[in-house]
């Protein structure tokens, strides 16, 4: 299972969610690297790049990347070869992330307004939620008896190979 996690965040997301994070990953011995905006001008693409590149550094096993709707962390994250990110919004996708494709890589979306909508939109992930998916993320194996030919497959994806 898991031993280390490298955690990005961007302006958007309070020290509340990273705290509940770092409680959880304390609380199953798993060490964490935390990185924060540090005037990146708040572009999740950089952030992604400098979890992903300490990743590979300090041989982490995980990534937890956060931002307002998760969506542009996400399809960085998955840009990255032997990484298999998801944006988890329930606990069923946090289990079948795990149980199904071996995820190595969960992202939150924690809120925003949607301030270019004529209706503006907000929404906030509550930390208990975001605390149960992560604890299910933890908590499931991979079947890589049954799912393995199918995560080799995006490997080969990852690769350039024909299927």
């Amino acid at each position: 299972m898991f031993k280390k996690f490298v955690i990005a965040y961007d302006h958007r997301v309070t020290q509340k969610y990273i705290d509940t994070i770092k409680k959880i990953l304390d609380s199953h011995n798993i060490d964490c690297i935390i990185l924060d905006d540090d005037g990146s001008a708040n572009d999740y693409p950089i952030l992604a790049v400098r979890a992903h590149e300490i990743y590979k550094k300090e041989k982490a096993d995980g990534m937890i990347l956060l931002c307002g709707t998760g969506i542009g962390m996400n399809m960085v994250a998955n840009k990255f070869k032997g990484i298999r990110s998801v944006l988890s919004t329930s606990v069923e996708e946090a289990y079948f992330s795990r149980r199904h494709e071996n995820a190595n890589c969960l992202v939150f979306g924690v809120g925003c307004a949607d301030e270019a909508a004529e209706d503006t939109h907000e929404f906030k992930l509550c930390r208990r939620k975001m605390g149960r998916m992560l604890e299910m993320f933890l908590a499931t194996k991979c079947e890589e008896q049954r799912h393995f030919r199918r995560i080799g497959q995006i490997e080969k994806i990852e690769n350039g190979e024909k299927l």
